[in-house]
C-alpha cells in the first residue's frame, strides 16, 4: 500500500491509469472507496486518490486540522509522484480542499471540478437544522448498518434505496468496511469551520466546472450559484432531481460530464454557461 510519510503521518494514496492526471479529493468521513463508480482510469486518464488524514488508510488526526493543510498534504503527494499539473476533483469537503489547493498552488491546477460543495464564508447556506439533527442523532439499539442506511438516505434521492436496493446495499457495505472513528469525524468537521474562498476564487484564472443537485439536503444547491459567480472561468451543471451523492447515483452521466469538461477545458465557449439536467 503506497503511503507518503509527512511529519510522522502516513498519507495513503492510489494511482491508476497512465493518461491525463485527475486528483480525487474525498468528502468528510469518506475514503478512497467513495470513487467506486468513477472508472476514469485508463490509458487516457491517470486517477490519483488520496485519503485525507483521519480516514481510510491514512494516519488518524490527533487534533483539529484545516482544509488548507489537507490541501498541502495532497500537494505533497503530487510532488512525491513528480506530477506537475492535474485536474482537481473534489466532492463536498473535498471541494473545500480543492479550492484551497487552487489558492495555494494554482500553477499545479489544469482545471477545477467542484461537486456538491460551496466556497464557505458567511454567504454560504448550511444544511437545515432538521437534516443536521437527523444526521447526528443516535437511536437506542440501532445497529451501525441501520444508522448508515438512515443517514446516507438523506444524501440520495428519496426512492434510490428502494428502486436500486442492491446498489444502495453495496454502498452501505463499502462504508461499513471502511469505517471512520467518531472522534476523527469531529476533527474533520471542525477543520472546515473557518473555510472561506469566496473572494480568493476570483483570482483563479483556470477552467472550473461546478456540479450540484437541486435536491441536495447536505449542502443546498444555491451554494453552487455562489461558486459559479466566484470563479471567472466557470460553467455550472445542475441535476434537477438529484441529491448530495449524485456522483454515485447518476455516475454514468456524471462521469461523461467530467470527461467532456476535460476535453473542452481550453474552449472558451464552454464557460459562463448553466446546464440543467432533468
Amino acid at each position: 500500500m503506497p503511503k507518503l510519510i509527512l511529519d510522522n503521518y502516513e498519507i495513503y494514496y492510489e494511482v491508476h491509469g497512465e493518461g491525463v492526471p485527475i486528483l480525487f479529493l474525498e468528502g468528510l468521513g469518506y475514503s478512497t472507496w467513495m470513487w467506486k463508480y468513477q472508472n476514469f482510469c485508463s490509458n487516457e486518464y491517470k486517477c490519483i486518490y488520496v485519503d485525507n488524514r483521519g480516514v481510510g488508510k491514512s494516519t488518524p488526526l490527533s487534533q483539529v486540522y484545516s482544509t488548507e493543510l489537507f490541501a498541502r498534504d495532497a500537494i505533497s503527494v503530487l510532488n512525491y509522484l513528480k506530477i506537475n499539473e492535474v485536474y482537481v476533483l473534489g466532492v463536498s469537503m473535498g471541494g473545500f480542499i480543492a479550492q484551497e489547493f487552487a489558492r495555494i498552488a494554482p500553477e499545479k491546477v489544469k482545471g477545477l471540478i467542484l461537486v456538491s460543495t460551496s466556497c464557505g464564508g458567511k454567504r454560504s447556506i448550511p444544511m437545515s437544522q432538521d437534516v443536521y439533527n437527523e444526521m447526528t442523532k443516535t437511536l437506542p439499539g440501532e445497529s451501525l448498518k441501520d444508522k448508515l442506511k438512515r443517514t446516507m438516505s438523506l444524501a440520495f434521492t428519496t426512492d434510490f434505496p428502494q428502486k436500486r436496493e442492491r446498489e444502495f446495499e453495496d454502498i452501505i457495505l463499502e462504508r461499513m468496511n471502511n469505517p471512520t472513528d467518531e472522534k476523527q469525524l469531529v476533527f474533520q468537521s471542525l477543520s472546515v469551520l473557518n473555510f472561506d474562498t469566496c473572494q480568493e476564487n476570483s483570482k483563479f484564472n483556470k477552467p472550473a466546472l461546478i456540479i450540484a443537485g437541486m435536491s441536495d439536503k447536505v449542502l443546498p444547491w444555491i451554494n453552487s450559484i455562489l461558486l459559479f459567480k466566484s470563479l471567472p472561468l466557470s460553467s455550472l451543471i445542475l441535476f434537477k432531481n438529484q441529491n448530495h451523492l449524485l456522483f454515485m447515483e447518476e455516475h454514468e452521466i456524471f462521469n461523461n460530464k467530467i470527461i467532456e469538461f476535460i476535453i473542452n477545458a481550453n474552449n472558451k465557449n464552454f464557460y459562463e454557461k448553466i446546464e440543467v439536467i432533468e
